[in-house]
C-alpha cells in the first residue's frame, strides 16, 4: 500500500504553474492571429481604395464625354433637325402611292374608277373618296361588301345611283299585261293604236347620242353610259397620312419638343406639328386614275382608253 504524504497545496500549485503557462501560451497565439487579421484587413482596404481611385477616374471620364457629347448634340441641333425633316419628307413621299396601291387592291372590277383622292382627317385616319361607274343596283350593293374587307376601314358611304333598268311594273287598267319600262316612264298601253302614240311620243335615238364622251373619237375620260350611274364612294381608313410641317420646324429656335409629330428629331423627341394641308395646297392628292387591272371579266382597261 502506497501512501500520499504530501500535502494537498503541493498538487494544487503544479496545477496552477501548468493553467498559467498554457494561459500565456494562449495568449501569444491570439496575439499572433490578431496580428495576422489586422494586417490583411490593411491590405485589404488599401486595395479596395485603390479600386475606388480607379473606378471614379473611369466615371469622371465618362461624365467628360457625355459632357462633351451634349455640347455637340447642342451646337448640331439645327442640322440634326433639319436632317431628321428631311428624312420624314422624303419617307413621306411614298405615303400616298401605297394608300393607292391598296386600296385599289379591294376595288371590284365591276366598278369603273374615274378618280381617287385622299385627304388626312386626323390622327391615324385618313379619308379615301373614289368616283367610278356602275351599271346595275346588284353591283352598287356588292361594292360595299368589297370595300368593307379592306384592313383598317372604319366606314363606308356611298352616294349618285339612279336605278334606269327597266322592271315589270304591277298590272294597271291601260296595261293588263305589265310590259317592262323604265323607272319614271307612263305604263305602255294595250291598246295598238295607243302604244303607237305613246312609242311616237316617247321619240327614239336614231343617231350618235354623244354620252359620256363614247364615240367621240377624242382622247380623255369617259363618263357614266346610258345605263350606268356615277357613284361616289368615301371610306373612313385608319392610316396616318400627315405631312410633316417644314415650316414650323425650320422656324423653331430650340430642340424639337417631344411628342409633337410623326417623325423622330435629334433631341429623341418627334419632329414638329404636322399639317393636313387642304386639297388646293397638296394635302388632297389625286390620282388620275388605275391602271388597267385584272378581273373577274377580263382586263379593264384605264380610263380614256
Amino acid at each position: 500500500m502506497k501512501l500520499n504524504l504530501l500535502p494537498t497545496h503541493v498538487s494544487k500549485e503544479k496545477a496552477a504553474r501548468g493553467a498559467l503557462f498554457g494561459g500565456i501560451l494562449l495568449l501569444l497565439v491570439l496575439l499572433g492571429l490578431s496580428g495576422a487579421m489586422i494586417y490583411k484587413a490593411r491590405g485589404d482596404l488599401a486595395l479596395a481604395q485603390d479600386g475606388i481611385a480607379e473606378a471614379e477616374g473611369r466615371a469622371k471620364a465618362a461624365k467628360d464625354t457625355a459632357d462633351y457629347a451634349d455640347t455637340v448634340m447642342q451646337q448640331s441641333t439645327v442640322l440634326l433637325r433639319n436632317t431628321a425633316l428631311a428624312k420624314a419628307m422624303l419617307a413621306h413621299n411614298a405615303v400616298y402611292p401605297n394608300l393607292y396601291d391598296s386600296v385599289k387592291t379591294y376595288i371590284p372590277s365591276f366598278y369603273r374608277i374615274s378618280s381617287m383622292s385622299a385627304q388626312s382627317s386626323g390622327d391615324n385616319m385618313t379619308t379615301v373618296t373614289l368616283v367610278g361607274y356602275l351599271d346595275t343596283y346588284q353591283q352598287y350593293a356588292d361594292l360595299m361588301l368589297a370595300l368593307l374587307r379592306m384592313p383598317g376601314v372604319v366606314s363606308v358611304s356611298r352616294a349618285g345611283f339612279t336605278n334606269n333598268m327597266a322592271y315589270v311594273p304591277a298590272p294597271t287598267p291601260e296595261d293588263q299585261q305589265g310590259k317592262p319600262h323604265k323607272p319614271g316612264e307612263a305604263p305602255i298601253p294595250d291598246d295598238p293604236l295607243k302604244r303607237l302614240d305613246y312609242f311616237m311620243a316617247k321619240g327614239k335615238t336614231t343617231g350618235y347620242a354623244n354620252e359620256g364622251g363614247y364615240g367621240s373619237g377624242q382622247p380623255g375620260l369617259r363618263g357614266a353610259m346610258p345605263n350606268s350611274s356615277e357613284v361616289t364612294v368615301t371610306l373612313v381608313l385608319m392610316r396616318d397620312t400627315r405631312t410633316p410641317d417644314p415650316k414650323a420646324t425650320l422656324s423653331a429656335s430650340g430642340p424639337a419638343p417631344a411628342g409633337s409629330g410623326p417623325g423622330p428629331s435629334a433631341a429623341g423627341g418627334q419632329l414638329p406639328t404636322t399639317t393636313t394641308p387642304p386639297p388646293s395646297s397638296g394635302g388632297n392628292e389625286s390620282a388620275p386614275g388605275p391602271a388597267p387591272r385584272k378581273g373577274k371579266r377580263g382586263t379593264i382597261p384605264a380610263e380614256g382608253d
